[in-house]
């Protein structure tokens, strides 16, 4: 999963098709388990890209993107945010939507 180190890389990559950004702090005990768990998840689709993003260093990500409590997965789709989860992350509803898009 690679990391996300300021808006403007992410406004390049936010285009693609289907993407996972998932927004933490450095210093959020639930969020270092629950990146793995992601990223565990995301094995099973190799063709959607994830990212990881710290709100201490793309603080415009906060504000632009009204995320409010960390951890905050969004699913974008041609810059179109179309599932956000926070605090705590439903995978089966993300499953759902990965499944919807990709059949």
């Amino acid at each position: 999963m690679q990391t996300i180190k300021n808006y403007d890389e992410l406004q390049n990559l936010i285009n693609q098709e289907l993407m996972v950004v998932i927004a933490k702090t450095k210093t959020c005990n639930v969020c270092k388990p629950l990146t793995e768990k992601l990223k565990h998840f995301m094995e099973d689709y190799p063709t959607i890209p994830a990212y990881q993003l710290y709100l201490e260093d793309v603080e415009i990500f906060q504000g632009q993107h009204l995320v409010f409590t960390v951890p905050t997965i969004i699913v974008f789709s041609e810059s179109k945010e179309i599932l956000r989860e926070s605090r705590f992350i439903d995978f089966a509803k993300i499953e759902r939507l990965f499944n919807l898009y990709l059949s």
